[in-house]
């Protein structure tokens, strides 16, 4: 069985479309509201676009495509700081070498690919699969509590997510990808396609198997702007 992860808090249902949180009007500055709501209607113009021809539709870009720019000595240092495995390298890859990457920017960083890795191996051993853990923390409570600085204006409540694509069940590195891209939710967050993702240049990638467990495999794409 291969699954991709709702938002914790929306529907019941749980395959299909992911959007990870969107931050919460109440937290923001004013200044702060104003880019939030900016971001969130370039989204939503790419939603009803996507709702216009049916959920599963790729995201259509529209304007110049910015490839990121990432060399092969870029990725060869960013795999040794964040010490990626084969697996995890092949999701860094992909995730850079997609046409449709609206990110100008990717770097491995290794708090985020530290933390993705924990919450592949934390879903594994303890055999759930949610973006919110057992104890009731969310991608922000944790990326935070492992010393990343996200922006101020990002959710705050222990569940919140505004940073994480998750999969289970999927046999290997092309696979999970597809999977994202097939989601909408997903593709707008894993490629960057609307301003408040194409934002988060600093990457994470977990990767963790256990045959043991409900999925098998455990997949977590994390994303956040530089600090």
């Amino acid at each position: 069985m291969s699954m991709l992860m709702r938002r914790p808090n929306a529907s019941s249902l749980r395959a299909g479309a992911d959007r990870p949180g969107a931050p919460h009007a109440a937290t923001l500055s004013r200044r702060r509201r104003s880019q939030w709501f900016g971001a969130t209607l370039a989204a939503l113009m790419v939603l009803l676009g996507l709702l216009g021809t049916g959920r599963t539709a790729a995201a259509q870009s529209g304007g110049t495509l910015y490839l990121p720019m990432i060399s092969a000595n870029a990725v060869s240092a960013a795999n040794q700081a964040c010490e990626l495995n084969a697996r995890e390298e092949a999701v860094l890859k992909l995730v850079a070498e997609d046409p449709g990457q609206q990110r100008k920017e990717i770097r491995c960083n290794p708090v985020l690919a530290r933390v993705a890795r924990e919450r592949a191996r934390d879903m594994a051993t303890r055999g759930y699969f949610s973006h919110v853990n057992p104890d009731g923390y969310g991608p922000n409570y944790l990326v935070r509590a492992a010393g990343y600085k996200l922006p101020d204006w990002y959710d705050k409540s222990d569940t919140a997510n505004n940073v994480e694509s998750i999969g289970g069940g999927y046999t290997d590195a092309n696979a999970v990808f597809q999977a994202w891209l097939s989601s909408e939710y997903h593709r707008i967050h894993v490629l960057g396609t609307v301003g408040f993702y194409a934002e988060q240049e600093e990457i994470g990638i977990g990767f963790y198997e256990d045959p043991n467990s409900p999925y098998g495999t455990y997949w977590v794409f994390i994303s956040a702007p530089k600090e």
